[in-house]
C-alpha cells in the first residue's frame, strides 16, 4: 500500500492523507511511521 519513496530513504513508502504525506517503513507485525509532512512542502529540502 502506498507509493515507493526509496529516493528519500531505503524501504520508505508514502501514503497521502488529505493535505499530508505519511512516510513509513513496513516492519514485522506492522509499520514504522518515519514522518508526516505537509504536501505543500518541498520534499527535496525536507529530506
Amino acid at each position: 500500500m502506498g507509493q515507493s519513496s526509496d529516493n528519500f530513504g531505503n524501504g520508505l513508502r508514502s501514503f497521502p492523507v488529505e493535505d499530508y504525506l505519511v512516510f513509513y517503513r513496513p516492519i514485522d507485525g506492522g509499520v514504522e511511521v518515519a514522518g508526516i509532512i505537509s504536501g505543500y512542502r518541498d520534499l527535496e529540502t525536507v529530506f
